[in-house]
């Protein structure tokens, strides 16, 4: 492993071409998308994932599937492209009326009448705009500001209108059966509105078979931004969708809002992603622009677990260039804040809470300053030690053995973290020099590496002593007097 922060791709089309999902794996994808916004087949999802799976197996590399559910996203159903000039006034049809020619029928109508006049309506990212004018005949009227072609399946966005949609969509319940059946595991919520949210999908997800799966909201609404602590505390994770955000919101306030959010998951200790648009000049070219380098880079230095490519690697011409120059470009900006002296995030920004394990995950972490560690091992059966050590962005890599799979998966987004399989279960002391042995088979660390091991939580039925150790490797991952 030679970077902390992780990598999302997005899945489709261009990731389907033979040997393209082993090759971008091997480039470093550690988290592969599935968005349920453009898949519509269950086929499809099914066959994309089992890919994942038989390609992650062989290649003897943890990869999550986090699966990307629509929610009320809105998106026009025209079946033709069509030229829409300023001045001109569209229908878009309520539910139960029938579209007539001309009109733009659009998922989940039942919004319409919550627009009120002059509320701006925005179509395929605000590259379109519309101003609501009212309800005739079944239809709401709107007049067009700034024209041009509207393509199929393009979003529409209402950055005036308090929408009533439910949050849990009958799309994402179509989606998460597909997710039930196959197995994934992570949940991404799209257009969170507060922290009740989360258990609106825990309990759709626990419905479908799917009880214990972690959940992550996307803040892509101006009413998440201002709840986005609630939000981050009702959640498993956090993803700053900047695609939606950003026509939601006037552009200017993406960057702080940004770094509000990874500052705040940070501190909760949630993983976060970032995401949208961070390479979208390769979709069309092998390299990227100067300006989306240092969008990841800053990304990076902001603290961010992972960045995302969406289109970049789902349609794009160039997913696995795409892949490869995104990690070249965290492995730099990594590499640039050691060269500084300094480290990822200085340790004294947090402090520990209360708790035992939360005070030794920061002695863990001073201590492999201090000695020069190559990495922190903590054996693990819910992942909890291994994200608190993340929260402090240690110098060290951070790797967690386990014996749970879904713990395995769960720990693929979160900064610096290595999952590795733990071979066999040992009680009390012996435990720590197996979670060493698999570290060292996994490659994790080698002989003669120094490393911090950190027992943070006990197996079933022992009892709670969270213990902190020094050893050095040796042959055959043999733990020996540091």
């Amino acid at each position: 492993m030679s970077r902390r922060a992780k990598i999302v791709a997005t899945l489709g089309p261009a990731t389907d071409a033979p040997g393209m999902l082993e090759r971008i794996i091997r480039a470093g994808v550690d988290v592969a998308r599935i968005n349920f916004s453009h898949v519509d087949e269950e086929a499809t999802a099914l066959r994309r994932i089992a890919q994942v799976r038989e390609t992650s197996a062989r290649l003897g590399k943890v990869v999550a599937v986090l699966a990307d559910l629509p929610g009320p996203k809105l998106r026009v159903r025209i079946d033709a492209i069509r030229q829409l000039n300023v001045g001109d006034v569209v229908n878009f049809p309520l539910p139960d009326v029938a579209p007539e020619e001309g009109d733009i029928p659009i998922t989940d109508p039942e919004v319409l009448p919550d627009l009120q006049y002059n509320h701006r309506m925005l179509l395929d990212d605000g590259k379109l705009q519309l101003l609501a004018r009212g309800i005739i005949n079944g239809r709401l009227n709107a007049v067009v500001t700034v024209g041009g072609l509207l393509k199929l399946n393009k979003g529409l966005n209402l950055p005036d209108t308090t929408i009533s949609i439910p949050a849990i969509t009958d799309r994402d319940r179509f989606a998460l059966a597909i997710c039930a059946k196959a197995g994934v595991d992570w949940l991404a919520m799209s257009f969170v509105r507060g922290p009740t949210s989360a258990d609106y999908l825990r309990d759709a997800a626990a419905a479908v078979g799917l009880p214990r799966i972690p959940v992550l909201a996307k803040i892509e609404r101006p009413e998440a931004v201002d709840k986005h602590i609630a939000i981050i505390d009702a959640f498993d994770g956090v993803m700053v969708a900047r695609g939606d955000l950003g026509v939601e919101l006037p552009f200017e306030k993406l960057p702080p809002i940004q770094k509000q959010i990874i500052a705040a998951a940070r501190l909760a200790g949630k993983p976060v992603i970032t995401a949208t648009e961070m390479l979208d000049s390769m979709t069309k070219n092998p390299r990227p622009t100067r300006a989306e380098v240092s969008d990841v880079a800053n990304a990076v230095f902001d603290g961010t677990d992972a960045v995302m490519l969406s289109g970049e690697t789902s349609v794009g011409e160039y997913p696995f260039e795409a892949v490869q120059s995104m990690a070249n470009i965290i492995v730099e900006a990594e590499r640039s804040m050691k060269h500084e002296g300094r480290s990822f995030m200085a340790l004294q920004v947090l402090r520990p809470s209360d708790s035992i394990e939360d005070s030794l995950a920061l002695a863990a972490c001073h201590m492999a300053g201090e000695i020069k560690a190559t990495a922190i091992i903590t054996p693990t059966l819910s992942g909890r030690t291994a994200r608190l050590l993340a929260r402090y962005r240690p110098r060290a890599f951070i790797v967690a053995p386990t014996q749970n799979a879904a713990t395995l998966n769960h720990l693929a987004v979160t900064w610096g973290v290595q999952p590795v399989w733990m071979e066999k279960v040992q009680t009390g002391t012996g435990r720590m020099g197996a979670a060493v042995k698999d570290a060292f088979a996994a490659g994790a660390v080698k002989a003669g590496d120094r490393v911090v091991v950190l027992a943070g939580h006990p197996l079933e039925g022992e009892g709670r002593l969270p213990t902190l150790r020094v050893v050095k490797v040796g042959e055959g991952g043999a733990s020996l007097e540091p």
